[in-house]
């Protein structure tokens, strides 16, 4: 097993085998003001085998953040490893053009392609910190972690219930909502500080599109479990709420049993 610690910061689930040619692993890292979050998974056999998360505190800007992950590289030997492919998401603001406006992309902007729809997904380049994980990693591709929502979530259901994506984080949320014929209707963004700031934005939503709560499904992704107050007030206003489901293309390893794998859905399902 390759491991490392932190104090007070790190945990992991899984293991790497070392008779396993780094070559054949896919790394999927999300960098965020909160969290550095990994997966490791089999190319082959499209299997998670390996997960590395870091709590951060107090990370006052970019500069701080691109500092902790530096010296979190030079101490983990999961993340020095000659992948074969690694995917770097960042969670910064984001917006979405169609993709024949995306040449109104500003200079401190990226631009992500997502899947056919025609959209681009726009987002805060981060410079100072790509210019730090661009010399940590080989060619890594650059993605934003909401990005998953898009390319997954429209594929994940092929019946005609109609649903309502809520993706929770400390701090905010993200409402995603298609419609029947996998039409993406709203993919936003919302600050919260509890959870009665959560719900007003959500039964707004709910509202201004006339959805029926006592026929829609929510279904609930990310950092939110059945105790929290968040699942709470949920509950309360909505009749039918479950958390994702995990791909059929996306399996795991037997370490990964108790693993509520709703938690970071974003991250080990990203693409390009």
């Amino acid at each position: 097993m390759v491991s490392t610690q932190i104090k007070n910061s790190f945990s992991s689930v899984g293991e790497i085998d070392s008779s396993t040619a780094p070559s054949s692993l896919l790394l999927k890292l999300a960098v965020t003001p909160h969290a550095l979050r990994y997966f490791v998974i089999s190319k082959l056999h499209q299997r998670v085998i390996y997960f590395g998360n870091y709590d951060l505190h107090h990370v006052a800007n970019t500069d701080e953040l691109a500092k902790r992950v530096d010296k979190i590289y030079e101490k983990d030997e999961a993340l020095q490893l000659a992948y074969g492919e690694i995917l770097i998401a960042l969670d910064t603001r984001y917006s979405l053009l169609p993709t024949e406006l995306s040449f109104l992309t500003a200079a401190d902007k990226l631009a992500q392609k997502c899947g056919d729809t025609g959209l681009e997904l726009i987002f805060d380049k981060e410079e100072h910190l790509i210019t730090v994980l661009s010399g940590l990693f080989a060619e890594p591709k650059f993605v934003h972690l909401s990005s998953t929502f898009i390319n997954t979530l429209p594929h994940l259901y092929n019946d005609d219930t109609e649903r309502l994506f809520i993706n929770v984080a400390p701090t905010y949320f993200d409402i995603i909502h298609f419609s029947v014929d996998k039409t993406l209707k709203i993919m936003n963004r919302y600050e919260y500080r509890a959870d009665t700031d959560f719900i007003y934005y959500v039964l707004l939503y709910c509202d201004e599109m006339k959805l029926n709560r006592e026929s829609i499904e929510l279904i609930l992704i990310g950092e939110v479990n059945s105790p929290s107050k968040i699942y709470d007030v949920c509950y309360r206003y909505f009749s039918n709420i479950r958390f994702i489901d995990v791909p059929e293309k996306m399996s795991f390893t037997n370490a990964f049993n108790g693993f509520q794998k709703h938690l970071h859905f974003n991250l080990y399902n990203l693409s390009e």
